[in-house]
């Protein structure tokens, strides 16, 4: 892991990683030191905690990419490391759509990169969820368009974003089925995906479970809240 502060990362400017691919490992290092991020590690043990995530559901790792995204320098080599990775893939997108709203900076980032134009879905105030998507860019017809996001669980903002735009852009357009992200945490990295595959900074695999179904629940792992509780949760000494 990065044995970098907060400081240091704050002092790293994305010229120094203009032909850099940063590895997991590295990545993950950031999103630890800006409390970002976190892996329960080793088996089930009631005297570590596991995470309690905001819907009561308990998981055995945590990823908030806003706490590092928010940082424009991180932002621009975090995408800078993205597209050095996807143009290993030999994609030549004409485009690139983000969805709302942690994924706009970051797939704007990439989008730059590409040299390319950068849109974004907007979240459909209709539903009361936040999981329908509105779409009101104009993509030039014919173009070739690429989806990023920041963080991909089970890609269903993905699909949402990509049924909004195929359908609502004024003029056709094609969605590559190639899609980047910073962070990728399925339940399975081998899970089928479909014509679908995801080019990651990060693939993690992280499980979510009812308090009812979580193992660590049941050897009496304390659940805790990340947010307010992070020394705790990573075991750390103020």
């Amino acid at each position: 892991m990065s044995k970098l502060t907060k400081d240091d990362l704050l002092a790293l400017r994305a010229v120094n990683f203009r032909f850099v691919t940063m590895s997991a490992e590295t990545i993950l290092g950031w999103f630890e030191v800006l409390d970002a991020g976190w892996l329960y590690q080793g088996d089930p043990d009631p005297a570590k905690p596991h995470a309690e995530l905001t819907s009561g559901k308990c998981s055995n790792g945590y990823f908030d990419c806003r706490r590092v995204l928010c940082y424009p320098n991180l932002s621009e080599i975090l995408a800078i490391s993205l597209f050095n990775k996807l143009k290993i893939s030999g994609i030549r997108p004409q485009a690139v759509v983000g969805s709302p709203y942690s994924a706009i900076t970051f797939s704007y980032e990439v989008a730059r990169q590409f040299g390319i134009p950068h849109f974004f879905a907007e979240k459909d105030p209709a539903d009361p969820k936040g999981k329908a998507m509105v779409w009101k860019g104009e993509i030039p017809g014919g173009s070739k368009v690429l989806q990023v996001e920041e963080l991909i669980t089970t890609l269903g903002t993905t699909q949402a974003v990509r049924q909004a735009v195929v359908e609502k852009n004024p003029e056709p357009i094609t969605v590559l089925t190639i899609v980047g992200t910073c962070i990728y945490r399925p339940d399975k990295l081998t899970a089928d995906l479909g014509d679908r595959q995801i080019i990651a900074l990060v693939g993690k695999e992280v499980s979510v479970w009812d308090p009812e179904q979580c193992p660590y629940c049941k050897v009496g792992s304390p659940r805790v809240r990340p947010r307010g509780n992070w020394t705790q949760l990573v075991g750390r000494t103020v």
